[in-house]
């Protein structure tokens, strides 16, 4: 019954008061600084096992896709394109008539027989793209080695040598655009 003869307003204030009155006890935690808190470590060990089987249709699929002898000489010219193009920049090969290349200067020593066997496996992949060419198109080998020395003098820069058939139908060795 007391409870409805207090007006509203003062038990809501009644009610703030001891709300406010109470306060939550503190914890002490023992240190003044603030907590240092270790990130988590975890600790994973794994054994991945993979099985192959053997598959006799893989490999006949394998033996199907082997490439070509020209698929590989393509391959070794594209790997060997920076190693050459050094050469032709120090002015020690240049470009022949045949579309091989040749020693222009053939520098002493271990240097030099490296140089020796990157023009000669060069020349032996780009034989192989020529006479593929050859059997394709059904043309002779000289139409096809003049055709591929044209090529090589106009991707060659200015510097680099190049064999360049003379007025009288000789055939002589200039820079590029010199």
């Amino acid at each position: 019954m007391l409870f409805y003869m207090v007006p509203k307003t003062r038990l809501v204030s009644l009610i703030l008061i001891l709300i406010a009155g109470c306060s939550l006890p503190t914890v002490n935690l023992g240190t003044k600084d603030p907590l240092k808190v270790d990130p988590v470590k975890v600790d994973l060990n794994m054994r991945v096992d993979v099985y192959q089987h053997a598959d006799t249709t893989v490999q006949k699929r394998v033996a199907a896709t082997q490439p070509t002898v020209t698929e590989d000489a393509q391959t070794r010219l594209r790997n060997r394109m920076g190693e050459v193009q050094v050469l032709k920049n120090n002015r020690l090969v240049g470009e022949s008539r045949k579309g091989l290349l040749e020693i222009r200067n053939q520098p002493p020593g271990e240097f030099g027989e490296y140089v020796q066997r990157t023009v000669e496996a060069e020349n032996k992949d780009r034989l192989a793209m020529m006479e593929e060419i050859v059997q394709k198109q059904h043309l002779r080998l000289e139409e096809v080695e003049r055709q591929q020395s044209e090529l090589a003098r106009n991707k060659a820069f200015n510097g680099e040598w190049i064999e360049e058939r003379q007025p009288d139908g000789t055939f002589a060795w200039k820079q590029k655009g010199m």
